[in-house]
C-alpha cells in the first residue's frame, strides 16, 4: 500500500519543501512515572508489597516503536537520582533514544498507585504527580531541533491535562512539527482525574485540526466530543470534525477500526485472559503507527490489536516484544500452541 499523506506533507529528507532531513522516525514529549501496583485481590491499604514498573503513555508508545525497528526518541525531564536513572535505563533497554531528555540535579519522579481488579470490576488509580521534574520543565529548556528533525511527533491529551506548563510544551512541539512539515499524531487519552471533558476538548481541538493521525477510545469520543454510534461511525465523525485523513478508534473487547482517507478498516480483538490492563491502548497505537509509517495502515491495525492483546497478558506498562513475535502472534492467535 502507498504511504498515507497527512496534513503536514512530511518527507523523510530535505528537498524543495525546505524541511530538514530526519534523524528520528518518531518523537514524543511527556511525563515519565513509576507505577506501584499491588496484586489482584489485594488492596493498596493492606498490600504487604508493591510491584514497580516504569510508566508513561508517551514512553510506552516510543518504546514499542523502537522495538519494531524505528528510530524513536522521548523528551521528558528526570532527576539525576536512582529512580530517575531507573526510568531512563528502562527506556534505553527497549531502544528509545534518551539524548533529548532533560536532567535535574534534584527533584522527583512522579508516582501512581494501582489497585487492580478482575474484570468487570475496574482497577483504581491514585496519582502522586505533584512537584515532579517534568512539572517544572520550561519551553526554553527543550532542544526543539530534535523535534524538527523527527518524521512524526506523538502527543497525548493526558499530558495536556497535567498543567499549563505541559500545554505550553505541547503547543510549541506541534508548532515546530507543523513549521517543519512533520506529521503529527495525537492520542485523545482522556483521564477524568486530571481534567473535565470540556476542558480537554477546548485544549485539544486546535491541535486536532492539524493532526495527521488521531487516536481515540470510543468511550473518550462520547465523553469529550459528544459523539456516539459504532466505532466506525465515531472514526468517520472525528475525521469529519477535525479534517484528519487518518483516525483510529479503539473499542475495547470489540477491537479497533481505522478511518483512512475515507475507507474504514477493522480488526477484531483476540480474546485473552487479562493480566494487566494498563498500557494496552499505547501498544495499539504503536502497532498502528508502525504500519502507518511504513505505508501500510491495514497491517498496522492488525499488529496494533495483537500488541494490545499481548500487553493485556503481561505485567507492566511498557510492552517488551519484537516485530517477529508480533507477526507470528497475529497469524497464530486462536491456536493452542505455535510449533
Amino acid at each position: 500500500m502507498n504511504t498515507v499523506p497527512g496534513h503536514s506533507g512530511a518527507s523523510g529528507a530535505s528537498g524543495a519543501s525546505g524541511a530538514p532531513s530526519t534523524t528520528h522516525d518518531a518523537i514524543a514529549i511527556g511525563e515519565s512515572l513509576l507505577r506501584m501496583s499491588c496484586a489482584v485481590g489485594e488492596s493498596l491499604e493492606r498490600a504487604p508489597r508493591l510491584a514497580v514498573h516504569v510508566g508513561g503513555t508517551e514512553g510506552n508508545v516510543m518504546g514499542l516503536l523502537a522495538q519494531l525497528g524505528h528510530r524513536a526518541a522521548l523528551v521528558t525531564c528526570l532527576p539525576d537520582s536512582g529512580l530517575g536513572r531507573k526510568v531512563a535505563a528502562e527506556y534505553r533497554r527497549v531502544g528509545i533514544d534518551t539524548n533529548a531528555m532533560i536532567w535535574r540535579g534534584e527533584g522527583r519522579v512522579p508516582l501512581y498507585f494501582v489497585e487492580p481488579a478482575a474484570p468487570p470490576i475496574p482497577a483504581s488509580v491514585i496519582y502522586d504527580r505533584g512537584h515532579s521534574c517534568f512539572a517544572g520543565l520550561k519551553v526554553t529548556e527543550v532542544d526543539w531541533d530534535v523535534v524538527a528533525r523527527s518524521r512524526l511527533l506523538h502527543v497525548t491529551g493526558l499530558t495536556a491535562s497535567l498543567h499549563e506548563g505541559a500545554r505550553a510544551l505541547l503547543d510549541q512541539a506541534i508548532a515546530v512539527a507543523r513549521t517543519n512539515q512533520r506529521q503529527i499524531s495525537i492520542d485523545v487519552n482522556y483521564r477524568s482525574q486530571l481534567a473535565s471533558p470540556g476542558e480537554l476538548c477546548d485544549w485539544l481541538s486546535p491541535w486536532l485540526d492539524t493532526a495527521d493521525v488521531i487516536s481515540c477510545a470510543s468511550r473518550d469520543a462520547v465523553a469529550v466530543f459528544g459523539l456516539s454510534g459504532t466505532a466506525a461511525e465515531i472514526a468517520a465523525g472525528l475525521a469529519d470534525r477535525f479534517r484528519s485523513p487518518v483516525v483510529i478508534v479503539s473499542d475495547g473487547p470489540a477491537g479497533a477500526v481505522a478511518y483512512v482517507k475515507g475507507a474504514i478498516l477493522s480488526a477484531a480483538a483476540p480474546s485473552v485472559d487479562v493480566v494487566d490492563r494498563i498500557g494496552a491502548g499505547d501498544a495499539l497505537i504503536a502497532g498502528f503507527l508502525h504500519g502507518y509509517l511504513g505505508g501500510d495502515p491495514e497491517l498496522g491495525l492488525q499488529l496494533g490489536v495483537t500488541a494490545a492483546a499481548l500487553a493485556l497478558s503481561r505485567h507492566g506498562d511498557l510492552l517488551t516484544t519484537s516485530l517477529p513475535e508480533l507477526a507470528e502472534l497475529a497469524h497464530g492467535l486462536g491456536k493452542d500452541i505455535i510449533r
